[in-house]
């Protein structure tokens, strides 16, 4: 006899959402895990010799960054104990779903038509993309924003220290 499946909304008491204590029972052993591993990882830091910070020895950026796990996850420990809300949220409610597959597919197409468009072209219609679609701005703020990413950009890596970037379209202007 097979047996029948039943509709999970009309099951007494299932819901989608997690009690707040479960929730920070996890956050707890997410934490605990964390520090151990953290301190677990700056331990072999030391072990491997640090060095000073003007000349790094091999262990001197094992060891930094297991501390800073370590020093991450003790808010989170301590938030567990203090958060006092009593109110069950829904998993995946209200996220913005649709901003995420914007930038994915828009950094896609950024990548694909890098080389083709050039550097300057391709990422200021990124930049702005991005500050008008996923964050509205107004069209000066987008347009000044962009304009002195890319600046910045091409005067520290273009300039400085002397890259190259893809001329793409703009070949006849560029040297």
């Amino acid at each position: 006899m097979i047996a029948e499946r039943k509709d999970p909304e009309k099951l007494p008491g299932w819901t989608f959402s997690y009690p707040e204590e479960i929730m920070k029972k996890n956050d707890r052993y997410t934490a605990l895990i964390l520090g151990i591993f953290g301190l677990y990882i700056a331990y072999e830091g030391y072990r491997l010799k640090l060095g000073a910070p003007n000349a790094p020895k091999p262990g001197f950026m094992i060891f930094w960054m297991g501390i800073i796990l370590t020093s991450l996850s003790i808010p989170l420990f301590i938030q567990t104990f203090l958060s006092a809300r009593d109110e069950k949220k829904e998993l995946w409610k209200g996220l913005g779903w649709h901003r995420g597959i914007k930038l994915m597919l828009s950094l896609f197409i950024y990548v694909a038509v890098f080389k083709w468009v050039g550097f300057i072209l391709s990422t200021s219609l990124l930049l702005l993309l991005l500050f008008k679609g996923l964050e509205p701005q107004k069209w000066g703020t987008a347009v000044l924003l962009s304009a002195a990413t890319i600046t910045i950009c091409y005067l520290v890596f273009g300039v400085f220290l002397e890259l190259q970037f893809p001329a793409g379209l703009l070949a006849f202007i560029m040297p």
